[in-house]
């Protein structure tokens, strides 16, 4: 399966931000084709920024303009006729025409935003302030770092659950569209964060104290993406 990928990317400094929702709420999120995934009675939710470099399509090289990105994502995991994946409340992208691809070829959600990136020997500083035409200048900024060794999580755990997803789902048009994709085990190591402003997770019941929150940090993994079919 493998060789058959239309689209290649590596994401670099990746952060995943979990908190626990009610199932109901979650399924008051979604669109009715997909129903929220459970984790010991569990809905979750994350926020998860991170760079994005080496982005190709097969066949061709990477473009300057158009191989690098930053990315911040809000997502959540459903089920669909059984079939577990992601499902993306929203994607913002420092690069425009990535934004376009995605939403004309991929029906997601993605929005243009800018965004800074630093990252120095003692944490990495991220923020993003959405400036898509016609959406609310929503933000986010926050600082992170992983604080563990690494380490693969094994089948069964929370951790696993949560970050060991090889398919999306999205809707269009009333009809729902999968994609799979491949990259090697996640490498993860614990993580811990600071979230200096944020308007884009408090309608998603993000935890104001931040006591419930599940932080993973993972330093880079390859991901290969195939066709997207209406299922």
């Amino acid at each position: 399966m493998k060789n058959n990928w239309i689209m290649k990317q590596t994401w670099k400094d990746l952060l995943f931000i979990h908190w626990p929702v009610d199932p109901t709420f979650l399924a008051s999120l979604l669109p009715s084709q997909l129903e929220p995934d459970t984790y010991d009675g569990q809905g979750w939710i994350a926020l998860v920024p991170f760079t994005m470099t080496d982005i190709r399509f097969k066949g061709t090289p990477a473009v300057p303009i158009f191989s690098r990105l930053y990315e911040l994502n809000v997502r959540t995991y459903v089920t669909y006729k059984g079939e577990k994946g992601v499902y993306f409340f929203s994607l913002d992208a420092s690069n425009p025409l990535g934004v376009w691809i995605a939403r004309q070829f991929f029906h997601l959600p993605y929005y243009h935003a800018t965004m800074t990136f630093n990252k120095t020997q003692n944490h990495i500083s991220f923020q993003s302030v959405r400036t898509h035409r016609d959406s609310k200048k929503e933000r986010v900024k926050l600082t992170y770092r992983g604080i563990s060794p690494s380490y693969r999580s094994r089948k069964g755990e929370l951790a696993h659950w949560l970050t060991e997803r090889y398919c999306l789902f999205t809707t269009h048009q009333g009809n729902v569209y999968r994609g799979d994709l491949y990259h090697d085990p996640w490498e993860l190591q614990k993580g811990e964060c600071e979230i200096r402003d944020d308007s884009i997770t408090p309608p998603f019941l993000r935890p104001a104290d931040n006591r419930d929150l599940i932080v993973h940090y993972a330093n880079q993994v390859t991901a290969y993406f195939y066709p997207f079919k209406k299922v």
